[in-house]
């Protein structure tokens, strides 16, 4: 009968200095006791067998075993960690494996590291899904060895990497992720009230009569298996880690658009309705502790009422730390530069940019990742996380661990005229420089509304001077679906998306 929440295996990493939680079954109203390095703590479970007790905070170390015992019943897990514990959420670019990354191999010559940990939750979007499919390749903490780093999330891997060679001590990462997911279905549908995200709950939801048949429909669609390793997964190897070829994309697009009523409707076990992974993923999490949440999603919020994700995406933060009773760290990333992708677009990009912008600078604890040189244009997966894995460690060492160090993008922070030139000031830009001899991703506006090119410029500190400006009003700074930015501070962060008028 005793057995403990899925968290719980062999190799986990417990967060550290944190009182440290632990949950599960065991016989109604039977003792519980568990002990770790020399303490203990105990409960009784209550009438339906459920109980959770607390250790108290512990320092970080390794090669701790944990035991929880009931009666006669008793769990030991080996190989504990106690260190740093993130949690790695969104869609499918946290999703995004590392065996997919285009420096893989590089990778793999490292030397392995089983002070970097991870775990992966199973992806089930209806109670008992567990146990229709065989997860066998999720629902356990890996060890970084070279047979096992495959199924790390990239972005979550070289984040736990960066923080590793600094910190000192274990890492680990809990991903909770499912691609081409909205930020509503990994909150409660309540925290939607009253917003502009609240079309979410009355737009997408398909009525279902007999639901009997719905099940038996859903379970059968080969497409909502979610149990297959991606690295055996066909369709994912294709889309996501190959890419596809633009004849390709238009053949996919056309096939699921003659699929519509698996795409589109969404009915109480699909993974986008309001609070649904929410309920079925996230909470099975909750109070595992954990440090904070690196966060990479927004992609789908983008189409359709993307204005909506200003409030969306601040509720979401707000209803996770009232999860965990704790404010928690929340480190994301800035949308990635992208145009097309089977009959998607980036058109509508700039305005979930503008919405992180806007969190960024108004919910506390929230910092955001730049990732202005790391989109593709015709594939809206990037092939190389290093960057982004890297720059959201910077954030967490700065502002989370306290390192004095340069974590931040460079940002504008104003603008002089100077005769025919002007003169453009940035926060964090120290270091400031140029990746190539033309100046990217900028464009200007004539006084009569006429658009100029601005492609020379040149660096003084940390300011970025452009010339032959003298009838400029307006200056726009990587506000379309695509660019390629190529202006950098010391730390190798590029600016982030500006938009600027001049008197």
């Amino acid at each position: 009968m005793l057995h403990l929440a899925k968290i719980f295996t062999d190799n986990m990493v417990l967060q550290r200095d944190k009182r440290i939680p632990l949950w599960g079954e065991a016989s109604p109203k039977a003792p519980v006791t568990v002990s770790f390095n020399g303490r203990q703590a105990g409960t009784e479970a209550d009438d339906r067998g459920q109980f959770i007790l607390w250790l108290p905070p512990h320092e970080a170390g390794s090669g701790y075993t944990l035991t929880v015992s009931s009666g006669e019943e008793s769990i030991s897990l080996k190989g504990v960690c106690v260190g740093e514990v993130w949690l790695a959420g969104g869609q499918s670019n946290m999703e995004f494996p590392l065996g997919f990354d285009a420096d893989f191999e590089q990778a793999l010559k490292k030397e392995e590291n089983p002070n970097i940990r991870f775990f992966n939750y199973p992806q089930v979007s209806y109670e008992g899904q567990l146990a229709d499919f065989d997860y066998a390749h999720d629902g356990f903490w890996r060890e970084g060895r070279r047979d096992e780093i495959q199924y790390f999330s990239a972005v979550g891997y070289y984040f736990a990497k960066n923080l590793q060679e600094n910190l000192h001590i274990p890492i680990g990462i809990i991903g909770c992720n499912w691609g081409g997911t909205p930020a509503a279905a990994w909150m409660n549908p309540q925290k939607l009230k009253g917003t502009a995200g609240e079309f979410w709950l009355t737009r997408h939801i398909e009525e279902v009569e007999d639901m009997d048949s719905y099940a038996k429909k859903f379970k059968e669609n080969p497409l909502n298996n979610r149990s297959i390793s991606p690295m055996e997964d066909p369709i994912r190897i294709k889309m996501v880690k190959e890419g596809l070829l633009p004849e390709e994309q238009q053949m996919m697009a056309q096939l699921a658009a003659n699929m519509e009523d698996i795409f589109t409707k969404i009915g109480p076990y699909h993974e986008k309705r309001p609070g649904g992974l929410h309920e079925t993923m996230l909470k099975n999490l909750v109070p595992y502790g954990i440090r904070g949440v690196i966060w990479y999603q927004g992609e789908t919020d983008s189409e359709e009422n993307p204005e909506a994700y200003r409030e969306t995406f601040s509720r979401l933060i707000e209803d996770w730390r009232e999860l965990w009773k704790e404010e928690l760290p929340f480190l994301f990333v800035q949308l990635a530069p992208f145009e097309k992708w089977m009959g998607a677009t980036g058109d509508s990009f700039p305005v979930i940019r503008d919405c992180q912008e806007f969190v960024a600078g108004t919910v506390p604890g929230t910092w955001m990742a730049a990732s202005g040189d790391a989109g593709m244009q015709w594939d809206i997966h990037p092939k190389k996380k290093e960057p982004i894995g890297r720059r959201l460690a910077l954030l967490a060492r700065g502002h989370v661990y306290g390192e004095r160090i340069l974590c931040d993008a460079p940002e504008f922070s104003s603008v002089k005229r100077q005769r025919d030139t002007l003169e453009l000031s940035f926060s964090h830009g120290q270091g400031l420089h140029l990746k190539g001899d033309i100046l990217q991703a900028m464009q200007a506006k004539r006084r009569d509304g006429t658009e100029k090119s601005v492609t020379a410029a040149k660096i003084l500190g940390d300011r970025l001077v452009l010339s032959e400006m003298e009838d400029v009003v307006e200056l726009s700074f990587a506000k379309t679906g695509y660019y390629e930015v190529n202006l950098f501070n010391g730390a190798g962060i590029p600016v982030k998306p500006f938009h600027c008028r001049i008197e």
